[in-house]
């Protein structure tokens, strides 16, 4: 099973490759309270081997971070904005950009899929908000939620943005009209994330009734509806890269791999599950790690002890446990498009928004540099 192999013809298989392990880069970004979400920039958005990331946070603003490129963190570029400080040392990034307008705090965030640099929001104050992250501007207020809005997403197309809440429903939304174009009664619980599959014809939305259900976006209509035994409450769900599986996080500290077929009940491919890895109280996102296949493919994920764990999609065994630098729950996880980059982000007693790259990288990088 690849999950790339769709998307570019590859398998994803390479006899004897061996990954460099993933170190923290000592750049990092910080929020005033707990990051509920991050996000990379689509490749598209951005320079040849730079990177853009746009972090969520319980204090209410979005703050999008310049990595420059990351493979060189003590380029010439970092060494003017640190000074005389030593290489080796963490040092604090400041945001090209701060989004400000929500009341309240601010559960995710989602980049578009087009070729302008909007994201989207989801807040506790009930709106949806998509913005402009280069000039800072709010561009359209989608209101009609009765509760807390916990999730968003944007179509391949960028012009539907689909949204859940605390009032049980999920909401899809006009981008140009700002209006609300359809209300599916999807769950007797809050719902906890929504994605888009890759053609936009279907979303997959899950919630804490335990139910994870694919909607048909254009008649409302519910396609399928998926659950684990015991019926553990879905803190997380996501699309595979070759739209044929659908990834839920579980508040049973497991992540499970279903086979998203229309036809026929729903096995489980795959369980994901380590000592390492609690989730039992929060929403925890996690996302696919496929930008090169030919040197791994993994899923990354955050957990409640602290740790960001990346497990082998095939073998489902950890690939990679993570150095402990977050000193609280990293419930914010993503992986860049093209670039082996992962972002993560910890709660109230940390607050900060770490990122991640292969040692091998980072190592190449400085010596070309020094040459």
């Amino acid at each position: 099973m690849s999950l790339k192999r769709t998307l570019d013809g590859t398998d994803g298989s390479k006899e004897g490759a061996t990954a460099s392990p993933f170190i923290c880069l000592p750049m990092f970004g910080e929020h005033k309270r707990a990051v509920s979400a991050v996000q990379l920039a689509p490749s598209r958005l951005t320079k040849d081997n730079s990177a853009l990331c746009a972090s969520a946070s319980a204090d209410g603003s979005v703050k999008i971070w310049d990595l420059g490129d990351p493979h060189s963190p003590i380029g010439k570029d970092m060494q003017e904005k640190r000074g005389t400080q030593n290489i080796n040392d963490d040092y604090l990034l400041h945001p090209v950009a701060t989004l400000l307008g929500h009341s309240r705090g601010i559960n995710d965030v989602c980049w578009s899929n087009g070729v302008d640099p909007f994201v989207a929001t989801a807040s506790d104050d009930k709106t949806v908000r998509i913005w402009d992250a280069q000039t800072s501007d709010a561009l359209v207020e989608f209101r009609g939620h009765d509760n807390f809005v916990f999730c968003c997403s944007f179509n391949q197309a960028s012009n539907l943005v689909a949204s859940g809440s605390f009032d049980e429903t999920v909401k899809l939304w006009d981008v140009r009209s700002g209006t609300c174009v359809s209300t599916l009664p999807a769950h007797s619980d809050p719902v906890t994330a929504v994605s888009f599959n890759r053609d936009g014809t279907c979303v997959v939305s899950a919630s804490h009734d335990g139910l994870i259900r694919v909607w048909d976006v254009a008649t409302g209509e519910c396609l399928k509806t998926i659950f684990a035994a015991g019926n553990p409450p879905v803190s997380h769900v996501t699309y595979s890269p070759n739209g044929k599986f659908v990834l839920a996080g579980t508040l049973d500290s497991a992540l499970r791999l279903w086979p998203i077929s229309v036809s026929g009940k729903s096995k489980c491919a795959k369980t994901y599950t380590s000592e390492y890895h609690t989730n039992t109280k929060y929403c925890i996102a996690s996302r696919f790690l496929v930008s090169k296949p030919e040197r791994r493919q993994c899923i990354v994920t955050g957990s409640e002890s602290g740790h960001v764990i990346l497990y082998d999609v095939q073998s489902r065994k950890v690939h990679q446990l993570l150095e402990q630098v977050h000193k609280d729950a990293v419930l914010a996880v993503d992986a860049h498009d093209q670039m082996e980059l992962l972002a993560s982000g910890g709660m109230s007693k940390d607050r900060s928004v770490r990122f991640w790259m292969p040692k091998d990288d980072v190592e190449l990088a400085k010596r070309q540099r020094q040459d």
